[in-house]
């Protein structure tokens, strides 16, 4: 009778076993944390242009429309000018600005062979004084050249330096009455007149305030770029220089390089605003080239392992189970710390570790030494043995791979998405990441830090 009531009791006591759920301890997780971003300065070469339209409308504006002289004597020939310009017409090459300027010209002489002071202190003409005159009724024309080369000193200022290069008297002024020919004296005059243009011309161009718009940008390149998502994106420019201009239609050209440090945070900084330094001397390099450290979330690193691994069946002789889900915990000792969920002969949940290896060239993520959590493999030896089997391990390490691919697709849409857009109302940023690989991977506790480095092209317009 006692015997029966301890076959008894053992029966129930395996069924009770045998359908009581495996609940494996979550183990215990370790993070070592990544080593700093070890930003190697960057070179960032922004191509600014500037619509020198305005500018080139004050300068107009400014110049006199008029320019008259005149030079009297007793004796010999005297006479006196008026030149009337039209509009400045303006010529861009490549290192230097051109302008011409057509003008109406209007010359007035006399004559006096021979003056004498007996009634007058300043002389009187013994003869009646022969006048003549040319371009009053047919103005002579006249066109004038100037040419100006442009720079950008340390200050960031302008530096201009004009000079009168063409001057055509495009019609001869000569006076048959009395044999002068009168060009070259003109000649003289005028371009003496001209020449004195060549200081407001320079004054009004270093008068471009181009400092202010540079010291804008400068500060504004020092605020963060929200990367929706990612965090914020901080340029922290340290050095500038500036290469020579270059002039078409209407614009100046320059090339700006920043020396950057470039780095994403999860939160916004309080940093110090730095002021814009003397320029340096230019060296080309060709757009962005900076590193950035992308998270991306166990969670979502999850969901890609589950579909290929949930509902999958694994049969063991006469036993199976169903994947439910399989989820990344955390890390532990640098490997990742998965849960597997499942159901079927057994359920419940037990917990595997295994070492993520990166693939430089395909971008992806393999789990390799795959293994049961030393606590996980305590419990499946003593209570279901069966489960203790390398095909589990051989199934996940199959289809654990993941393709991060997408996150560098995303990341780089999404940076830029954010690189189009306006600095200020007179400075639009534009530009686009063009190249985007990962370079390392580092677990933390809830994240996977992919280690990236970025290739692009980065423009500013100032309007």
């Amino acid at each position: 009778m006692r015997t029966h009531r301890f076959l008894g009791a053992l029966i129930l006591l395996l069924l009770f076993y045998s359908c009581k759920p495996i609940e494996a301890l979550p183990p215990k997780y370790t993070v070592i944390a990544p080593p700093p971003l070890n930003q190697e300065p960057s070179i960032i070469t922004i191509p600014l242009e500037i619509d020198l339209s305005p500018y080139l409308k004050e300068i107009e504006k400014s110049l006199p429309k008029t320019f008259e002289g005149e030079e009297q004597h007793c004796e010999g020939i005297s006479y006196s000018y008026v030149f009337h310009r039209q509009p400045i017409e303006y010529f861009f090459y490549p290192d230097h600005l051109y302008y011409e300027v057509l003008g109406n010209f209007q010359l007035k002489l006399n004559y006096c062979p021979k003056c004498h002071s007996l009634f007058d202190e300043k002389g009187s003409c013994v003869v009646p004084r022969v006048y003549a005159e040319c371009g009053t009724k047919d103005p002579l024309s006249i066109k004038v050249g100037y040419k100006t080369e442009i720079s950008l000193n340390n200050k960031c200022q302008f530096e201009s330096s004009t000079s009168l290069s063409k001057f055509d008297l495009m019609d001869p002024c000569i006076i048959t009455l009395f044999k002068y020919d009168a060009t070259s004296e003109v000649e003289k005059q005028v371009q003496g007149e001209l020449k004195q243009l060549e200081e407001d011309i320079d004054k009004q161009i270093e008068a471009i305030d181009i400092r202010s718009d540079l010291k804008l940008t400068w500060k504004e390149l020092q605020e963060p770029i929200v990367i929706d998502g990612y965090g914020f994106l901080y340029l922290n420019p340290t050095v500038a220089s500036v290469s020579d201009l270059k002039f078409s239609k209407n614009k100046v050209a320059v090339d700006i390089n920043l020396k950057v440090a470039p780095m994403v945070t999860t939160e916004a900084l309080e940093l110090k605003v730095q002021a814009l330094p003397e320029l340096k001397e230019f060296k080309k390099t060709r757009g962005i080239q900076m590193g950035i450290d992308i998270s991306a979330s166990y969670d979502s690193l999850s969901s890609m392992a589950n579909k290929e691994l949930r509902g999958k069946e694994l049969k063991f002789k006469r036993k199976k189970i169903i994947i439910k889900e399989l989820k990344i915990e955390g890390s532990q000792d640098n490997r990742m710390v998965f849960s597997l969920h499942f159901e079927g002969s057994k359920s419940g949940v037990f917990y595997v570790t295994a070492l993520p290896v990166f693939d430089t060239l395909t971008q992806k993520i393999s789990m390799e030494n795959m293994s049961f959590e030393i606590e996980t493999k305590s419990l499946l030896l003593n209570t279901a043995r069966w489960l203790f089997n390398d095909r589990i391990l051989q199934e996940l390490e199959k289809n654990a791979i993941f393709d991060l691919n997408p996150y560098l697709k995303d990341a780089q849409t999404t940076i830029t998405k954010e690189l189009n857009a306006s600095l200020t109302s007179d400075v639009d940023m534009s530009g686009s990441i063009d190249d985007m690989r990962i370079k390392e991977i580092f677990l933390t506790s809830n994240y996977l830090i992919l280690r990236s480095e970025l290739k692009g092209q980065l423009k500013l317009k100032m309007h």
